[in-house]
């Protein structure tokens, strides 16, 4: 079976400091996760393992079926969206979604259409044209 994500075995050690322990996780297309653990137990660490951010030192990331575990960040097609989100201020909710898929050089239909969706998903339709700076903590 091909998951949407999947960790074999993912851990991260810094010297003596294990900030992942082995983990095998996977996730089936189209659902959500929510990883909810006390603090230094390892989830920030976890998305900066599947994001490329950092390198596992052991173990294998899997998205779509294909290995990404030495891919570098740029080449992954999937992100994170960080607690203290890091948003262009100067920029409405539309185009900071948009910039990402710009930098990859889609199409401008294809942007336009994937942002409409992903504005959706999240239920900011009527926020898409604000700035990050008009928007609440939950919506930001």
């Amino acid at each position: 079976m091909t998951f949407a994500l999947e960790l074999r075995g993912a851990s991260r050690v810094y010297g003596n400091y294990v900030a992942l322990h082995p983990i095998d996780l996977s996730v089936n297309t189209g659902k959500f996760l929510a990883i909810l653990r006390p603090s230094g137990s390892g989830k920030t660490t976890l998305l900066r393992l599947v994001s490329g951010f950092v390198a596992p030192s052991a173990g294998t990331i899997i998205l779509d079926g294909v290995n990404i575990t030495t891919l570098p960040i740029f080449a992954r097609q999937c992100n994170t969206v960080f607690q203290d989100y890091a948003l262009f201020p100067h920029l409405c909710v539309t185009d900071n979604i948009a910039y990402g898929l710009s930098v990859r050089r889609r199409s401008k239909a294809e942007v336009a259409k994937k942002v409409r969706d992903i504005i959706a998903t999240v239920g900011l339709s009527e926020f898409a044209r604000r700035n990050p700076s008009q928007l609440s903590g939950g919506q930001g």
